[in-house]
């Protein structure tokens, strides 16, 4: 597998997911059945990474249970398998009454017609969006006024940190405040730098997946992947390909960085990235909150989170767990009672619970208090979202990343610069941009 089939996906899916639906209790059935809506009574859910205990299945079984509602789980894995499914179904005519859908897709998905517009609930219901963070509410507006979806988990960026490297080295951690102006991208080279040991320990890890190329472009001013509009390739700009490169020389020039061939192996190990910070084969490593899980369980290593070092600005990426109605779902009103569900307080408790899944309610980030186990500081989780931005998505997304991600491959081997592989690319993905690919 080569560097270009990685996005945070690959990372998400691995977090303790179990592929297959089982049974989690209550009024709740599983069912891997084709996909089609209930029909017979039952309330079908088209997700992935549902496993038993998860918060997504944890909220799932209270909900079921307080409402006699018998739900069909239909939990099938994630990245390609789930999108081909997903397609399946909504072509269907009998889709589920609703989906969990990859966020980076629902503006495709939505202007192609596939799903319900959420504006006349959020109306009807009186829901007002300053309860939320705006990284999480505004997400899923359509430039008509549209709402095409709703989150109900953020997961922003944050850097891990090797409490126990930092100590040895006799360095000091980088502030919890994401409105100091020290913490450089400078200063996280030289951490790097004094932190790397030699067939011991590297001094950070910076996974080459889409957050990486959010994070890093958006931090050195750049608009991110795309333009704001979606209708340039703006990595391949200036400031866009100067932050990859960025990236790619913590290991080609500075050599405190594994190798992108190593990780290119790790990627097929489960938790490999997570298992880098937490057995101390790392010092410093970015990677989004859902992280935070799998470390406070398995982690040997003393850590904590920080924000992410700033160039230009401090800003860092947000990702979601979001749900949607499809079009012809047979029940759309019981779909947005579940979905109001999962923003309320019974299913913000569960998700938080987890310290690495925040509710997007604006209240639930009083329930993200430290407690016994890693992270100290949690509240740089929360104040994240204040920092952090979307990806800015096109509706023709699939097919530039089919495009642009392939050529990355050749920065992080060396081969060529950031400015040359992704330039090499750039008139073509703007092509895809603008409906002509």
């Amino acid at each position: 597998m080569t560097t270009s089939a990685f996005s945070r996906r690959t990372l998400l899916s691995g977090l303790g997911a179990v592929a297959g639906a089982g049974l989690l209790g209550g009024a709740l059935t599983a069912c891997n059945s084709g996909g089609a809506g209930g029909g017979d009574g039952t309330f079908s859910f088209l997700t992935w990474d549902a496993a038993e205990g998860s918060p997504l299945a944890t909220a799932v079984t209270k909900w079921a249970e307080s409402t006699g509602t018998t739900l069909d789980l239909q939990n099938v894995p994630g990245g390609d398998d789930f999108e081909a499914k997903l397609r399946t179904v909504l072509a269907s005519g009998a889709p589920p009454e609703l989906i969990r859908i990859n966020d980076d897709y629902v503006k495709g998905y939505f202007a192609e017609g596939s799903l319900l517009d959420l504006k006349p609930y959020l109306d009807k219901d009186g829901i007002k969006p300053e309860d939320y963070y705006p990284v999480a509410f505004n997400f899923a507006k359509q430039p008509g006024g549209e709402h095409a979806a709703w989150p109900i988990m953020t997961n922003p960026g944050v850097i891990y940190v090797n409490v126990d490297a930092f100590e040895e080295a006799g360095i000091d951690l980088p502030s919890t405040d994401w409105n100091d102006d020290g913490w450089t991208w400078d200063d996280f080279l030289a951490a790097a730098k004094e932190l790397n040991r030699p067939g011991e320990r590297y001094g950070c890890l910076v996974f080459p997946d889409t957050s990486l190329e959010t994070v890093f472009t958006t931090s050195n001013g750049s608009d991110g992947i795309y333009s704001k509009d979606g209708t340039r390739f703006t990595l391949a700009e200036g400031p866009g390909a100067e932050a990859v490169q960025w990236v790619a020389d913590l290991a080609l020039k500075h050599k405190v960085h594994p190798d992108f061939a190593t990780i290119t192996a790790g990627e097929n190990t489960p938790n490999w990235q997570q298992s880098q910070l937490g057995t101390g084969k790392v010092a410093m490593m970015l990677a989004l909150t859902s992280s935070v899980p799998w470390l406070r369980e398995n982690a040997t290593v003393n850590w904590d989170i920080r924000p992410v070092p700033k160039k230009v600005s401090r800003t860092t990426v947000n990702t979601m767990t979001v749900l949607a109605i499809p079009k012809d779902s047979k029940d759309p009103d019981k779909a947005w009672e579940f979905l109001k569900y999962c923003v309320g307080e019974e299913a913000s408790a569960a998700f938080a619970k987890s310290r690495g899944f925040i509710p997007v309610s604006k209240s639930a980030g009083a329930l993200f208090e430290p407690d016994d186990k890693a992270p100290e500081n949690l509240p740089v989780a929360i104040d994240a979202l204040d920092h952090a931005v979307n990806e800015n998505f096109s509706e023709y997304i699939q097919q530039a990343r089919g495009v642009y991600r392939p050529v990355l491959d050749d920065v992080w081997s060396g081969k060529r610069t950031a400015a040359d592989a992704l330039g090499s690319v750039a008139d073509q993905v703007n092509a895809i941009l603008a409906g002509q690919g």
